[in-house]
């Protein structure tokens, strides 16, 4: 059983504890109701008995003083009726060493007591006032409002994005010339190094026979290729068994070509694929080809004594290898002329080799998303330009976000916690379309006037980062209108099993 059908078994049946723990509840409260109006009716009784008895002492006290009597009434007290108690019935926990016992003890007593149990359980726990309390609370927490912006909350989403545009246009700009680029490489090459370094120290200290540490990008990069070996690491298609299948590929593109170097799932679930299988995973027309490297050319056997060992090794070695190709190849790094090789791809960038249709017009040449894709990975659109394009965007996001919460705490007078700047806020929403989509405006127009005629000179300019940023804002933003005065059922979803886990764990 699924844990999530575990977890809804579960519920159910505690609702059916409870409908027939609260009318156990109710039977001895009933109980005690009755029990308290005969102790009242007992207690009358005894207060009379004492006024009688005390107007008996009186006339007794008269006698002995020889003072005439005076004309009692006698008094009749009522009988109170012997009460006989039926005995409580309870549920019988007798031999219910486990939660599926207990629960027969449970439909048991329903059925004794003729308790029909209704498919919600937890229905019949909650009184008209709790039920209110709670459609108000899922109301507040889980409904999908539409956003109400004022004009202020236009102006600072529409300011920052705009900015933010501005700083892409002047500082990222085209791969091979982004001023901001440069930065980020740099950073990418001093934590390959660093990595490198941690790496070679731990080997080290675990025996193994090593020569001088990495000290610059080429030695780091030359380091981390022969650490972390796959068999799929092939830059031309020599490096292959085609078996007649159809493969272009250069070292300026065969990142890109190959799955298992692209930095995301899909990269990772084809790179311990072909680890295990001893083949190798490419993209050419819109296929995927499951090539046999060449023997001479790759020797590779994945470490490990089970199949866990072999996962972990495998992962260890796709994200260590993807280390040392991020910064381009030991060959073209650190060398006079200056060139930064072929880094891998953005994430999911290389399922554009998937889409092997259109006529995109470049040049004198028609190709097709997959080739023309390939033209702008060649030209420097790889992983370092996609955290180069990313820093913008991350600015946008978080200007906005500050401002809004900002606005929030001391111009709306919310709490903090309602000041906080995640989670189902309908202004905040709307804020982040419109700052990206501000963004993406500044960015699309100053790619356009640069390039005016050349598709290509386009494509390399545009902030892919930004684009795929707008069109989530985009898409939330119509769910949100589609779905408006609706639940999130999803949100509300995961906070429930999140509580029930929590309570489950305890």
């Amino acid at each position: 059983m699924k844990k999530e059908d575990r977890l809804q078994k579960t519920i159910s049946e505690s609702g059916k504890a409870l409908v027939v723990q609260q009318h156990n509840i109710f039977q001895s409260e009933q109980r005690v109701t009755e029990v308290q109006r005969d102790l009242k009716q007992l207690n009358n009784l005894q207060q009379q008995q004492s006024d009688v008895l005390d107007q008996l002492l009186t006339q007794a006290e008269d006698l002995l003083h020889d003072n005439p009597l005076e004309e009692t009434e006698v008094v009749e007290f009522d009988r109170i009726a012997e009460t006989n108690y039926d005995q409580l019935s309870t549920v019988g926990v007798e031999g219910a060493d486990s939660w599926d016992k207990y629960m027969l003890n449970i439909e048991s007593y329903a059925e004794l007591h003729q308790i029909h149990i209704q498919k919600d359980p937890f229905s019949q726990l909650l009184t008209e006032r709790e039920r209110a309390e709670i459609v108000q609370q899922v109301q507040k927490d889980y409904h999908m409002k539409k956003a109400n912006c004022d004009k202020y909350d236009y102006a600072i989403a529409a300011s920052c994005g705009v900015l933010t545009g501005f700083i892409d246009v002047f500082f990222v700009g085209a791969a091979k010339k982004s001023k901001l680029g440069s930065w980020t490489e740099e950073k990418v090459d001093r934590t390959i190094i660093k990595f490198s370094k941690t790496i070679w120290r731990s080997d080290k200290n675990n025996g193994a026979k090593l020569k001088k540490e990495p000290d610059s990008i080429a030695s780091a990069i030359g380091f981390l290729e022969r650490r972390f070996k796959v068999n799929y690491d092939a830059r031309y298609t020599e490096d292959l068994k085609l078996n007649g299948q159809n493969l272009t590929m250069r070292p300026s593109n065969h990142h890109l070509k190959s799955l298992g170097h692209s930095p995301d799932i899909v990269g990772l679930f084809f790179s311990i694929l072909d680890q295990f299988t001893g083949k190798a995973s490419f993209i050419s027309g819109g296929k995927i080809l499951r090539l046999v490297p060449v023997e001479n050319k790759q020797k590779f056997e994945l470490r490990g004594n089970n199949l866990l060992a072999k996962i972990f090794a495998g992962f260890a070695n796709w994200f260590g290898h993807l280390m040392s190709d991020i910064a381009g190849s030991s060959g073209t790094r650190g060398h006079m002329d200056g060139r930064k090789g072929s880094g891998i791809p953005m994430p999911l960038f290389s399922l554009f080799q998937m889409v092997d249709i259109g006529a995109i017009k470049s040049g004198d040449e028609h190709l097709t998303i997959a080739e023309f894709s390939t033209q702008v990975f060649e030209a420097g659109y790889d992983a370092r330009h996609g955290l180069t394009m990313a820093i913008p965007v991350a600015l946008n996001e978080l200007m906005i976000r500050l401002l809004w919460s900002l606005k929030s705490l001391f111009y709306h007078k919310n709490t903090l916690l309602e000041s906080f700047p995640v989670g189902n806020k309908p202004e905040l929403r709307r804020m982040l379309l419109v700052g990206h989509g501000a963004l993406c405006a500044i960015d699309g127009t100053d790619a356009y006037l640069r390039s005016p005629h050349n598709i290509l000179g386009i494509a390399e300019r545009l902030n892919l980062v930004a684009w795929s940023r707008f069109g989530m804002s985009a898409l939330l933003e119509v769910r949100s209108l589609y779905k408006a005065q609706s639940l999130d059922i999803n949100a509300m979803d995961q906070d429930l099993y999140r509580e029930w886990e929590r309570l489950f764990d305890d």
